[in-house]
């Protein structure tokens, strides 16, 4: 049988003489002239076919295949559509409390102890042990103690930094808070055998490129977890751990905005004023992010912010941020305020922005979907912000320079501007304290790369933890210890690590001698000692002076003169019945 399908009424026809002279227009034209009402004629299919094969009547005839444009359509129609307003936005308040309950004010050496404690240090001197034997067949015979004054070089090198390694051990150069601790040769070994893995391949059946670092990682992560935490402002960004040489695949990137463009990525949460509390190493496609539907930058974000307090606000860059991402925050009870790229707005045709040419500076304009805001404001440049708990509708002022009058001018500046600027920089500020004092020396093993990093990123957050826990007490900011004197407390301490022996050592015999062989040179007053030598409870010895005027008690107001010295703090203290500063000086 044959038949044509109409394309008007969407049926099937008899095809017969007539119909075909019809939609021929004209028999002489024909090219199936001849042809009988039984005969079939051959399928064909060109651009627009008039003419087809049916099958038999007694088989269902299948519909027709519907095109895959319509599947794209019902797709589109399912997603949720968002309608952009100009309007007022409902913002949220950020009635955070101050710390009230102030702290027991520690040691420096026992605030860098909680990240890395005594225990850390045994498995550390095991693991150099048996990595040295399996590679130079010798005994290396290091141990905890020796390792302590390892880092604590580390530290000195970092606030007196020489351009040569070999300069700290040279006659005229030495630096003998350095030298007389260790030797060069020795200093070298150690680091050169520094491990905290006893192993020298991967176990089996391990994706983790940072195995070789692991444990040191968990040390710190562990440390910032038991952090005390309270709703407040949060910031998440990227660090970089400086490192140009090999390293397995995934795990060295370039990002050439930062100031060390080369090296490891971190993404670290900290709080506003740069207490770090989690942080994850980038690994490439192997970092374990969770839920990657949204986009690898808002995983990031989902994945720091489980570490963050719920009600809390989170501050973070476009190159994480996304309308979905906001949303996400709000659903967990969480406030984010981020920069954004124009094309991360869906349905972004309905935001009608004024060009940049026709805003004035300190102009801005927002538009509002739902518990999500864009804001749009015209500094030297025009910025976009996207939040879910302020808006433009409240303002501020802030000082630009206007090169017209040349000179500083109050420029209009949207509250959510005002508190980006504000809470953004948690993660800047601890970068910018480990650039103070970084241990930086050339090296071609990561591994030691990103032990001496994250030894200055806990000596960093150490700190910062020591300074909270001051203002909390309220103590004056001129008896608050900086991060420089901080730095050398904790080398200091660590450096002098006692050796578990109660007895003085041949070069404090010397230093007696030579005190008093000398002593009618002119007196030069100590400085104090640290607080972990002060109270080590070590090798504290009285030592009687033979000299003509007796100096000053360097006990807290004690007005009294002494010519007793401790042998190892080199401070003299006085010694008499019923005011024993001696022991005092060295008792908390």
């Amino acid at each position: 049988m044959t038949a044509f399908f109409d394309n008007g009424s969407g049926v099937l026809r008899p095809l017969d003489s007539d119909l075909i002279l019809h939609l021929l227009q004209d028999g002489n034209d024909s090219e199936v002239e001849g042809i009988d009402d039984d005969d079939e004629l051959p399928l064909q299919r060109p651009c627009n076919p008039a003419v087809i094969d049916v099958p038999s009547p007694q088989f269902p005839i299948p519909p027709p295949a519907q095109p895959q444009r319509r599947n794209v359509v019902q797709n589109k129609a399912k997603a949720r559509r968002r309608l952009w307003r100009q309007e007022a936005f409902s913002q949220k308040e950020h009635g955070y409390p101050q710390r009230v309950q102030p702290g027991v004010i520690r040691e420096p050496l026992e605030y860098f102890s909680d990240y890395f404690n005594d225990d850390f240090f045994e498995s550390t001197a095991f693991c150099t042990n048996n990595y040295f034997m399996r590679h130079n067949g010798r005994i290396l015979n290091t141990n905890a103690i020796e390792l302590k004054k390892l880092v604590g070089i580390h530290f000195i090198m970092g606030c007196i930094p020489y351009p040569r390694l070999f300069m700290y051990w040279r006659e005229g150069l030495r630096l003998d808070i350095v030298a007389n601790v260790m030797a060069r040769d020795r200093f070298k070994t150690l680091r050169s055998a520094l491990h905290v893995v006893d192993s020298d391949t991967a176990p089996t059946g391990n994706t983790n490129t940072l195995w070789k670092v692991q444990p040191i990682l968990d040390r710190v992560k562990k440390t910032c977890d038991r952090l005390e935490r309270q709703p407040g402002y949060f910031s998440i960004d990227e660090q970089m751990i400086p490192f140009s040489g090999v390293c397995p695949r995934g795990l060295r990137q370039v990002i050439k905005t930062k100031p060390r463009p080369q090296g490891l990525k971190v993404f670290v949460a900290t709080t506003h004023d740069g207490l770090m509390i989690d942080f994850e190493v980038y690994r490439g496609a192997n970092t374990s992010m969770g839920d990657r539907s949204l986009g690898v930058g808002a995983s990031i974000i989902l994945h720091l912010s489980k570490s963050i307090p719920r009600g809390s606000c989170i501050y973070f860059d476009r190159y994480f941020s996304s309308i979905p991402l906001l949303e996400k925050l709000s659903t967990i009870g969480l406030h984010g305020t981020a920069t954004l790229m124009m094309n991360r707005i869906p349905e972004r045709k309905n935001i009608d922005f004024k060009p940049d040419r026709r805003m004035k500076r300190g102009e801005s304009q927002q538009f509002v979907c739902d518990d999500v805001v864009v804001v749009k404001w015209m500094d030297n440049k025009s910025v976009l912000v996207a939040s879910n708990c302020t808006s433009a509708d409240d303002t501020t002022f802030v000082q630009r320079w206007d090169k017209n009058i040349s000179a500083f001018t109050d420029v209009t500046a949207p509250k959510i501007i005002a508190n980006y600027n504000r809470y953004m920089g948690g993660v800047d500020i601890l970068d910018q304290s480990m650039e103070y004092y970084r241990t930086f020396m050339k090296t071609r093993k990561w591994t030691l790369k990103v032990i001496l990093h994250f030894f200055d990123l806990a000596l960093c957050n150490a700190w910062r933890l020591y300074k909270l826990e001051c203002a909390a007490a309220a103590i004056p900011n001129s008896k608050v210890m900086d991060l420089l004197e901080f730095r050398m407390q904790v080398a200091d301490g660590l450096t002098n690590t006692p050796n578990r022996r109660r007895r003085i050592s041949e070069s404090d015999e010397n230093a007696v001698e030579n005190v008093v062989q000398n002593n009618n040179t002119r007196f030069k007053r100590t400085n104090q000692p640290s607080q972990a030598k002060k109270y080590d409870g070590y090798d504290h010895l009285p030592c009687f002076e033979s000299i003509d005027n007796p100096r000053a008690c360097r006990m807290e107001n004690c007005k009294s003169r002494s010519k007793i010295r401790c042998v190892k703090c080199d401070v003299y203290l006085c010694l008499k019945r019923g005011q024993n500063c001696f022991a005092a000086y060295h008792t908390k």
